[in-house]
């Protein structure tokens, strides 16, 4: 089938990734949605590139691509992406030690996450509890939100694909470079650390212990927990008033 004949099912692909990223839902992509749907693509393209592109595919220089256009110009968007996925995928494997054929699984699987809720191509809070209840039916929101937040390293409310594979290589110690255990020993204290302060304080580690509990249906009184959490803290060299940093939470570990 030639280009210009685009088959049904491509015809509803194509308007399902217009309409992706037509985030204001006014029927048209605006320069600045552009740019994003870029971004989110993983296609780098200096300004002046990036405006020559955007100029090729607003035929009628309306300064807005109409669904017509996106259209006309659907194949190198794909070239595009495919390139950058690529680019991605092999940028991911020298950072992680996960095969190509990993990380392109886990691709797949991120899209299928992705496009759960608001189809954006990113997994948002929603999305990622959705994910983690499908998987895992003995954690609560509470484990879940701490989790989200390992993974969304640039605190935008949103996990990118890059963010997705760089937290699970952490959180199955497939982190390269010589570093890595110190790396998933961090990744685990932001996950005790509610408040995102640097510091375990008794009030996170008791949330965390009555949330578990709660989640695996073991009966356990307020004062029997807190009493473990002082216990626990007494038992960690390097824990002062009631806070512990992450040079005693790893020493800890390590013991």
């Amino acid at each position: 089938m030639e280009r210009g004949q685009p088959s049904k099912e491509e015809c509803e692909n194509i308007r399902k990734h217009f309409a992706r990223h037509d985030s204001d839902g006014d029927g048209v992509i605006s320069t600045s949605e552009f740019n994003v749907m870029l971004k989110r693509m993983g296609v780098l393209l200096s300004a002046s590139d990036e405006k020559r592109l955007f100029d090729a595919m607003d035929q009628d220089k309306s300064g807005r691509i109409e669904i017509n256009e996106f259209f006309a110009h659907y194949h190198t968007i794909l070239a595009l992406e495919k390139r950058a996925e690529e680019k991605q995928v092999e940028n991911l494997r020298q950072k992680t030690s996960f095969s190509t054929e990993e990380i392109k699984a886990m691709y797949a699987n991120f899209k299928r996450i992705a496009c759960t809720g608001k189809d954006d191509g990113l997994i948002d809070m929603k999305e990622f509890r959705q994910m983690m209840v499908d998987s895992d039916a003995h954690r609560n929101v509470v484990f879940y939100d701490a989790l989200f937040r390992m993974f969304d390293r640039d605190n935008s409310g949103d996990i990118d694909f890059s963010e997705f594979v760089s937290a699970l290589a952490v959180y199955h110690g497939k982190t390269a470079g010589a570093h890595s255990p110190d790396v998933r020993a961090k990744f685990f204290f932001g996950i005790y650390d509610g408040d995102n302060d640097g510091y375990i304080s008794k009030e996170d580690l008791r949330t965390v212990l009555t949330n578990c509990l709660a989640a695996n249906e073991v009966q356990c009184g307020a004062n029997d927990i807190m009493k473990l959490v002082d216990n626990t803290f007494a038992g960690i060299s390097g824990a002062s008033n009631g806070k512990m940093d992450f040079a005693a939470f790893k020493a800890a570990k390590n013991n």
